[in-house]
């Protein structure tokens, strides 16, 4: 596989793959990544969908030094076959209720796409995702691949109030928004709760239905206002 280096800062150094959103280059960034992370001229790695960010000391090492030190780990790495690969990365299970109340482009992504709500849903819980990377925002976590049948493009014009926890597509990519904010992808459906993702992890959705969403929503309320009340009393 080619891949270069590229100078990204003064304490940084950038290894960069060939550049496209393709499971078998983002699994080559992630070997890298686990094997790197532990180097000792390495500091820190920041890992995307055909990138590896390595942060050195720069009182240690120079550029040119990190770059003779790396050169043959990496050739090494990249050189061995596909189904030699190992991951660190967790499987993690995440309820989603697909249902046009939660989900404002539910119906608009069923008419586009000639399916019903409820063909959207299955097909969009039907696959295991990879987490390609993590950016955008705290907690925002990429993933991949949306069933072609469902890519669609973003909104030309985003949206400036999109709710916590909607469960969104933008052409090949799947998300999960950590937190209200705006953004531009396509709405199909609200999740319930979900852990801290991470890249090379690994995301199945699970259809809940709309009244299911709800009951948990409401025992959430409770349990907060028992704990404020718990609190208020010292």
């Amino acid at each position: 596989m080619k891949w270069q280096f590229q100078t990204a800062a003064p304490d940084a150094l950038m290894i960069a793959l060939e550049e496209r959103i393709d499971l078998s280059v983002n699994r080559k960034v992630q070997r890298l990544a686990q094997a790197l992370a532990t180097h000792d001229a390495v500091l820190e790695v920041v890992p995307s969908y055909h990138t590896l960010l390595l942060y050195y000391d720069v009182l240690e090492y120079n550029e040119k030094q990190l770059r003779h030190l790396l050169e043959p780990i990496i050739k090494s790495l990249l050189d061995e076959p596909d189904e030699a690969e190992t991951f660190a990365g967790q499987h993690h299970t995440i309820e989603v209720c697909y249902h046009s109340e939660l989900a404002a482009d539910l119906a608009a992504v069923a008419k586009q796409t000639q399916l019903s709500e409820q063909e959207v849903a299955q097909l969009h819980s039907g696959i295991t995702y990879h987490v390609y990377a993590l950016g955008f925002a705290p907690g925002f976590a990429y993933l991949g691949d949306v069933p072609e049948s469902l890519r669609l493009p973003r909104h030309d014009t985003p949206r400036q109030k999109v709710p916590k926890g909607s469960v969104a597509i933008a052409e090949q990519q799947t998300a999960i928004y950590p937190r209200t904010s705006p953004g531009g992808w396509q709405l199909i459906g609200r999740a319930l709760h979900w852990p801290e993702l991470q890249a090379g992890d690994q995301v199945t959705f699970k259809p809940i239905s709309l009244a299911d969403f709800l009951a948990h929503e409401q025992r959430a309320q409770e349990q907060g206002q028992e704990r404020s009340e718990d609190d208020a009393h010292g």
